[in-house]
C-alpha cells in the first residue's frame, strides 16, 4: 500500500505536462484556478502512488530531482530544509521539448508571487529552466499580487498603506526604492494610483532579478501583469530592462483603461489580456485536497510554463511549478 505525505513540509512540485491529463480535459469550461488545483492533486497522487514512500520531517526517503540546466547554479536554494522536489512519474515533457528543435519553439512563462522575495523569484525561474531543460525563455511575464490587496477595501488608502508598511519585505523599503506618489503618477483613477504607490516597490525589487536573466540572455522579454497605465509607465521610466509586455484581467474591467491603452500603443508595449484572479495562489491551495487526505496547506508561487511551436502556433505543452507546504489533513502522527 502506498504511503502517503505525512507531515507539513516546504517542498517542489511540477505537474509536469498538464494537456495529456485526461482528467482535466474531461471538465469543460474549466477556470484557471480549477486547472491548477486539479493538476496539483493529480500530480500529488501520482507521485504517492508511484513513490511509494512516506514524506517525514520535512525529507523525502524516496524522490528523484531532475537533472539541472548547466546554468542552474543556484536551483531551489531555499529547498536545503526539504530538498523535496515532486513530480508526475510518466511525464511526457521531455518527448515534447524533443519533437523541436529549440529555435522553433517559444517558450513563455507567467509567475505568480505574492512576497517581493527575490530568493522565491529566482527558484521559481530556476526550476522551469530545470523542467524544460532549455537554455533560454523567450518571455516572462511577472503577476505580483501582495496578500494585502485581496484584504484591503480599494478605497481605504490608510489602511492600503499600513498593510503595505507591515507586510512588505525589508529589501522594499530601501533608500534605493522610494514609493511614488500617487499624485505623481497619471493613473486611470484614484484607486489605480493608490494601488500602484503600494505594490511598485514590490515590483522593482523583483524586476531588478529579471533584468538579470535577460543581462545574462537567460531570458529575452519581460513583461507585467496587472498595473495601470501610470503605474506602467513609471517602471518603464525606472527599468534598465523596459516591459514589452502588459497583461490587464478583463474580468474585473470591461474596457481597457485609456491611459494604459495610449502608453501601450506609444511605447511599442504588447498589450495582452488574461482571465487569472489575483488570488490564485491562496484559491488554489485550498482546493488541492487529494482522496487520501493530503493537501496543499499554502502555495508560497507557482510558474506556469507554456510551450508554442512558432511555425503552427500550436500549444505543445503546458504545466506549473510551485511551492507548497504539504499538509495531511488525517493528522498522521
Amino acid at each position: 500500500m502506498a504511503a502517503m505525505l505525512q507531515s507539513a513540509s516546504k517542498v517542489t512540485i511540477n505537474t509536469g505536462n498538464v494537456l495529456n491529463l485526461i482528467d482535466i480535459k474531461k471538465k469543460a469550461g474549466q477556470n484557471v484556478t480549477e486547472e491548477l488545483s486539479e493538476s496539483i492533486k493529480l500530480t500529488l497522487s501520482e507521485w504517492s502512488t508511484e513513490n511509494g514512500k512516506p514524506l517525514q520531517n520535512g525529507s523525502a526517503l524516496s524522490h528523484e530531482v531532475p537533472e539541472r540546466s548547466s546554468h542552474s547554479t543556484n536551483l531551489v536554494d531555499s529547498t536545503a530544509e526539504t530538498d523535496v522536489y515532486i513530480t508526475r512519474p510518466h511525464d511526457d515533457i521531455k518527448t515534447k521539448m524533443s519533437e523541436e528543435e529549440r529555435k522553433n519553439l517559444k517558450i513563455g512563462v507567467k509567475i505568480f508571487i505574492n512576497e517581493d522575495s527575490t530568493v522565491a523569484l529566482k527558484e521559481s525561474l530556476e526550476n522551469v529552466f530545470t523542467a524544460l531543460q532549455t537554455e533560454y525563455i523567450d518571455n516572462v511575464i511577472l503577476s505580483y499580487n501582495p496578500d494585502f490587496l485581496n484584504t484591503v477595501e480599494a478605497g481605504n488608502e490608510a489602511d492600503l498603506r499600513n498593510n503595505y508598511s507591515a507586510k512588505t519585505s525589508p529589501i522594499s523599503l530601501g533608500s534605493n526604492v522610494a514609493k511614488i506618489p500617487s499624485t505623481e503618477i497619471e493613473a486611470d483613477s484614484e484607486a489605480d494610483a493608490r494601488k500602484c504607490e503600494a505594490i511598485l516597490p514590490g515590483i522593482k525589487v523583483l524586476w531588478a532579478v529579471l533584468e538579470d536573466y535577460v543581462k545574462e540572455g537567460r531570458v529575452k522579454q519581460l513583461g507585467v501583469a496587472d498595473v495601470g497605465g501610470g503605474c506602467l509607465r513609471v517602471l518603464h521610466a525606472w527599468s534598465r530592462v523596459r516591459p514589452a509586455i502588459a497583461q490587464i484581467n478583463l474580468a474585473s474591467c470591461c474596457v481597457v483603461p485609456p491611459a494604459l491603452h495610449a502608453f501601450c500603443r506609444a511605447n511599442d508595449v504588447q498589450l495582452l489580456t488574461h482571465a487569472d484572479p489575483p488570488n490564485i495562489l491562496s484559491e488554489a491551495a485550498s482546493k488541492t485536497q487529494t482522496a487520501g487526505g493530503t493537501a496543499c496547506a499554502t502555495l508560497d508561487w507557482c510558474a506556469r510554463y507554456q510551450v508554442h511551436i512558432k511555425c503552427r502556433g500550436v500549444l505543445a505543452l503546458k504545466g506549473y511549478v510551485c511551492k507548497a507546504t504539504i499538509d495531511n489533513l488525517h493528522g498522521h502522527k
